[in-house]
């Protein structure tokens, strides 16, 4: 491991907190690790976060420098958090949400397997618990059904196959290195900050998933992408979505990956610009599909037998759902 001192910013995008914001910051606080600057950006809470927060800060150790910005208009929960990332100083970033809580080692777990494996970016588990902290019997990697598969991927580092189907790394639960805002670059319209910051990452180096728990995931009424919903209910919502809708949807998130192959040409390994150009091609051909479950059934098992569906997708799952969703229009 790289002995050489490395600065640490967490940063956290807030918005109408003020229920659980102290026990998040007070377990930040805690750490066996401090953090050398906190980030918060908040976007426009019509309640007391600022005040907790700015309370919170003048009642930190000296060591932790405290940025606390109040947007002048909404930006949104992941430009939100661009923008906070943008201002951390540190050579780390540490991902936070304003409703969570730590266990005292995490950051201190998190910065040792990012520096001993050489990773762009190291995610973690974390437990459920409700809005009253009890826990829920499910971690965040059992909501994501995560396989077998995926996590050894994950585990040895190599992200893109993993993240090229779709997104395993909880923001709340991941650090990255400062480079990854720059290998990145700008947050295409359709994608989360933190899947895409972990599949730009993942394109340049390792991403890799320490396995153990290391935070608590609070689930409420008023979370914006909770873990729950990303579950079995989740995944039969996906399996009844329109084919004119799930389509557009990813046409747009595409039409950000385009641009990201277009400005990244030159420095991307050839290898993650073949996975990239493969999941544009999967879901170009998946476009065409006829409108007749008959005619589907041909390319969709040449797509499994060839190894298409896994590779750029969920397997079988969305073989079967490109096949059984009813007849649709050409676009």
């Amino acid at each position: 491991m790289s002995t050489t001192p490395h600065t640490l910013s967490v940063v956290m995008a807030t918005f109408n907190g003020e229920a659980f914001i102290e026990a998040q910051l007070d377990s930040i606080l805690r750490q066996t690790r401090l953090p050398d600057e906190i980030v918060v950006s908040d976007d426009g809470s019509s309640d007391n976060t600022v005040a907790i927060v700015q309370r919170v800060a003048a009642g930190a150790p000296s060591s932790v420098a405290w940025q606390v910005v109040r947007n002048k208009s909404p930006l949104g929960p992941g430009k939100n958090f661009l923008s906070a990332a943008r201002r951390a100083t540190g050579d780390l970033i540490a991902l936070a949400d304003q409703d969570d809580w730590w266990v005292p080692h995490k950051l201190r777990t998190l910065e040792n397997v990012l520096i001993s494996k050489n990773a762009l970016l190291v995610h973690s588990d974390a437990e459920l618990v409700d809005e009253a902290g009890n826990l829920l019997g499910m971690s965040v990697t059992d909501s994501l059904r995560m396989t077998r598969g995926e996590r050894r991927g994950l585990i040895a580092g190599k992200g893109l196959p993993q993240l090229v189907r779709r997104n395993l790394v909880t923001g709340h639960t991941a650090m990255m290195r400062r480079d990854v805002l720059e290998l990145a670059g700008d947050i295409p319209e359709g994608w989360l900050h933190d899947e895409w910051w972990a599949l730009g990452a993942s394109c340049h180096g390792p991403v890799v998933l320490c396995p153990q728990i290391l935070g608590h995931y609070r689930q409420h009424e008023i979370n914006l992408v909770g873990a729950t919903r990303s579950g079995f209910a989740r995944l039969m919502e996906r399996f009844g979505e329109p084919q004119e809708v799930f389509r557009a949807r990813h046409r747009i998130r595409h039409d950000g990956l385009i641009t990201f192959l277009d400005d990244h040409d030159r420095s991307l390994p050839e290898e993650s610009a073949k996975l990239l150009r493969g999941r544009i091609a999967h879901y170009t051909w998946q476009e065409k599909l006829p409108g007749s479950r008959l005619l589907r059934v041909l390319p969709i098992v040449w797509q499994v037998v060839s190894g298409g569906y896994h590779r750029y997708r969920r397997g079988i799952f969305d073989a079967l759902r490109d096949l059984m969703q009813p007849g649709h229009p050409q676009t």
